[in-house]
């Protein structure tokens, strides 16, 4: 009796079955970890980061606001491409500050999320160095870790400006060309 060939597929099975097994153990390992998470310790985080921000803002300290974003972040402003890496963030924080920027409140109203990725959606409100309102409006953060701190990942306002000017606004009917 020839045993190689009887040897090759048991080989290939057991092959396959360390690799289930494997893989298996790799998702257990996930839920577990998922599960570990303590959503708590990742909102506080946050807020801690969010205060940094508004501080280090009111301070004029570019480098130190552009140090809750992650290496690789992005910025996503409306009306500009988006602003790419903690370096290029800093740049315009750093403009923003000199056009006249002074503070930004920020009220987060959502976090959600886990281990790998925490989600906070909140209010701001955008002040000039004279404490008027330039505006206001709502954002979007993605947070990772990053050097054992959650940092902004990627970022998104939408100033709500418009909607105000709208509501002042009279409607002028249109004129019917055709009506007699």
């Amino acid at each position: 009796m020839n045993y190689t060939i009887l040897k090759k597929p048991f080989w290939l099975l057991l092959f396959f079955l360390i690799i289930n097994g494997c893989n298996e153990a790799d998702k257990l390992e996930i839920e577990r970890s998922a599960s570990a998470f303590d959503i708590k310790q990742g909102e506080a985080s946050i807020k801690r980061s969010n205060e940094k921000f508004m501080h280090s803002f009111e301070e004029a300290d570019s480098v130190d606001v552009a140090s809750c974003y992650t290496t690789n972040a992005h910025l996503l402003l409306s009306d500009t491409p988006a602003i790419e890496s903690r370096d290029n963030i800093r740049m315009k924080i750093s403009r923003m500050m000199n056009e006249g920027i002074k503070k930004f409140d920020l009220k987060t109203s959502h976090i959600w999320g886990d281990s790998a990725m925490l989600v906070e959606e909140g209010s701001y409100k955008m002040f000039l160095k004279d404490d008027k309102q330039l505006e206001k409006g709502k954002y979007i953060t993605l947070w990772q870790e990053e050097g054992g701190n959650w940092r902004m990942y990627r970022q998104m306002w939408n100033s709500d400006k418009n909607t105000s000017d709208d509501k002042k606004k009279k409607v002028i009917p249109a004129k019917n060309k055709h009506a007699g």
